[in-house]
């Protein structure tokens, strides 16, 4: 498999991370899947020492990384259907000539029509 990299200086690093996490939303905290919306305080099976969110597992450089790839997935996705659809729409054929029969000139004898 082919390595595809970029290198970005030591000192622009951070700015990176911080620009593409601030522009693709990336969260600090994450809902917590053990936490059971449906669940109230009342209701039995409730436990309030489980979070409604947590710390987000995937630190932002992990995160920087994963939209990077996705970027790259998405053009590629994004550019191969637009050729696909090109190429479709070149290989149309050109719509038939269909007239109205009521618009049709008095010299046409009637051994043209289907019917006749």
């Amino acid at each position: 498999m082919a390595v595809f990299s970029v290198t970005i200086p030591d000192a622009d690093v951070d700015r990176v991370i911080i620009a593409m996490c601030a522009n693709y939303r990336y969260s600090s905290t994450v809902p917590n899947p053990e936490y059971d919306e449906s669940l109230r305080e009342e209701d039995e099976g409730f436990d309030p020492d489980i979070p409604h969110v947590i710390d987000n597992p995937e630190t932002q450089h992990q995160f920087a990384n994963r939209m990077t790839r996705e970027f790259l997935t998405d053009n590629t996705q994004a550019y191969e259907i637009r050729l696909a659809k090109e190429t479709a729409l070149n290989s149309v054929p050109t719509p038939p000539a269909i007239e109205d029969a009521s618009d049709a000139s008095s010299s046409s004898s009637s051994s043209d029509s289907i019917y006749g």
